[in-house]
């Protein structure tokens, strides 16, 4: 049976059409008749396609004696024994780890403190306390760790320059405890996000018994609230743990100058020697893959079940607000404290160092040499002008392809009970479980070794590839929630007056999901323009990003004209996360994704 033939509401009949014998080749043919099905079941093909074959080129890189050479394919294990048992690789394991959890538990605990302050008590301010926890996710990670590499630069470090001068010792950013400090600044809006909502959802009514009954706030928050919420803080702390052991501006950047080395900074630069080694980065891509699916497996199970943690009844709620009395003011200091170390330090930081020829540290004799050279030099450079466009291509083809192949997929998976929209479902999702740098080099290696008959290697194609497999996921979290609200009986009725399907979804659907499409497609730009950790993989000179500009800008000393491009990147996606903000305001789709 095909995946759409048991699909409802049922498809209106073509006038003149085969009509079914009963046999399987007649019901076949009939099938083949309806345009809805074919179209299904190709987006259904493409989504397999794109999740499947970056794991599945891992994979056999990683069981190959002589990947991409002209020697005769032999199946080996070899690759996965030398490397599990290689003493280096368990350095790079500890490494690795440490990070990770580290960094999980850091931004965890901050996210989750101050969407509790938000969420469930009556400190001031509170748009201004969402702005300042939200406004991190709108600065590139590869810009989050240029400016603060800028800041505690050893020697000329603004930071570590204070620090001295107070008579402390200066920071060392280029160790492990500097990579755990950028890389939390950078996802603690997500655990923040996820805080929220959780806080959100919590009926606070055996709080208040519990604080009728005379029991102490300190001891209602440890023996119930926190409780209830262990669930998705746990959930949130393995998910944080996943984004951070396959990201890799922080460990590129901060990691391999103080000689830290985890596994995309190991990835990347086997992939940089000759002869590289593909088998082994083959087993240290399943290697990360295979921890990545088991977090992402216990995040969704812990942050799904917990029957202990429910709370929700039919009766309806309100989550009540705690009057912190005097204390509250204590509230809004810290999300001032965190927007000025998260927000305000790194982006001054940038646009200082944007306005001078040469970086040094903040100082009234430096304002005499303000200049925007930088700015010109970025406007009038070709090889910069280039990346913008590039990356203002891929984003926008991502954005469209993306907005169309999930418009599809949340058609097929909500309003059809085809067989196997379960599977295309968890297909489409994924990309979540293929850290980034898997994904890049997992395409890299079927697009260099797979029989077809053109090359994209070298083409803008490839990155747009892996943009639209990355933002896939993202695109069906806009529409799948507005898809929901549109009820059957308008399809039916268009089918019974006779529109065909496709003149059906352009005429209802697509005007109904207008919000959810066009936040889908300038979300997905977003991610496309800031994604780095596939693109590295995937760039050549003609073809390179601008997230990889900066990196390589970065890399040859030039840090004025990477600030002086962060600042325009940095407005560019304040625009669009401004434009996205209005259109789910406006149609209620935040209320959804909580």
């Amino acid at each position: 049976m095909s995946l759409i033939s048991r699909s409802r509401p049922a498809p209106p009949e073509n006038r003149g059409a085969f009509r079914p014998a009963g046999t399987a080749t007649s019901r076949i043919l009939a099938w083949f008749r309806n345009p809805r099905n074919i179209l299904l079941a190709v987006v259904a093909l493409v989504v397999a396609y794109l999740a499947v074959v970056p794991a599945g080129t891992m994979v056999i890189a990683s069981l190959q004696g002589s990947f991409l050479s002209a020697d005769k394919t032999t199946w080996t294990l070899r690759h996965y024994s030398e490397t599990l048992g290689s003493s280096d690789f368990w350095v790079l394991v500890g490494n690795s780890f440490a990070y990770a959890a580290a960094t999980a538990v850091v931004c965890t605990v901050i996210g989750f403190g101050l969407a509790y302050l938000v969420s469930r008590t009556n400190t001031p301010a509170k748009f201004f306390a969402q702005i300042a926890a939200l406004v991190p996710l709108i600065i590139p990670g590869i810009l989050n760790t240029v400016a603060w590499a800028l800041l505690f630069a050893p020697r000329t470090g603004a930071l570590n320059v204070l620090l001295r001068d107070v008579h402390l010792p200066a920071f060392d950013i280029y160790s492990l405890a500097g990579m755990v400090l950028v890389q939390s600044m950078h996802v603690t809006p997500v655990a923040f996000l996820m805080g929220t909502a959780a806080f959100g959802n919590m009926d606070s009514s055996l709080e208040e018994a519990a604080l009728s009954s005379g029991a102490p706030p300190w001891r209602v928050f440890r023996t119930i609230t926190a409780r209830l919420i262990r669930p998705a803080v746990m959930s949130a702390a393995l998910l944080m743990f996943v984004q951070t052991i396959s990201t890799f501006e922080v460990p590129q950047l901060i990691g391999v100058p103080g000689h830290t080395f985890v596994f995309v900074s190991r990835i990347y630069n086997a992939l940089q020697q000759f002869p590289t080694d593909y088998g082994t980065v083959g087993v240290i891509g399943i290697f990360i893959l295979v921890v990545a699916s088991v977090g992402l497996y216990f995040s969704r199970k812990l942050g799904g079940s917990g029957v202990e943690a429910q709370t929700i009844t039919g009766k309806g709620f309100r989550p009540t607000s705690i009057d912190l009395g005097r204390w509250k003011w204590l509230g809004l200091a810290a999300f001032v404290v965190f927007f000025v170390v998260a927000v305000a330090l790194p982006l001054l930081m940038l646009v200082w160092s944007s306005l001078l020829p040469g970086y040094e540290p903040p100082s009234l004799s430096a304002l005499h040499r303000l200049t925007l050279s930088n700015y010109s030099a970025v406007l009038h450079t070709p090889a910069l002008t280039k990346s913008v466009t590039n990356s203002l291509i891929t984003a926008v083809l991502a954005g469209a392809i993306v907005t169309v192949l999930s418009s599809l997929v949340a058609y097929i998976t909500v309003k059809t009970k085809a067989r196997g929209r379960g599977l295309l479902d968890g297909l489409a999702t994924v990309p979540i479980a293929v850290p980034s740098v898997v994904m890049g080099v997992g395409i890299l290696y079927w697009y260099l070794t797979a029989p077809l008959p053109f090359h994209l290697y070298g083409t803008l194609a490839i990155l747009v590839i892996a943009f639209v497999t990355i933002g896939l996921p993202y695109g069906l979290r806009y529409i799948v929630p507005g898809i929901a609200q549109i009820k059957d009986e308008l399809e039916e009725a268009a089918a019974v007056s006779g529109a065909s399907w496709i003149r059906t979804f352009r005429r209802i659907y697509v005007p109904l999901l207008a919000p959810s499409l066009l936040a889908a497609f300038l979300y997905t730009v977003i991610v496309a323009f800031r994604e780095i950790s596939a693109a590295i993989f995937l760039y050549t000179e003609n073809t390179q990003v601008v997230s990889v500009t900066i990196y390589t800008e970065w890399a040859n000393g030039s840090y004025p004209i990477v600030a002086a491009l962060g600042v325009f990147i940095v407005v560019f996606l304040a625009v669009i996360v401004g434009l996205v903000s209005l259109v789910t305001r406006k149609t209620g789709l935040n209320r959804n994704r909580h």
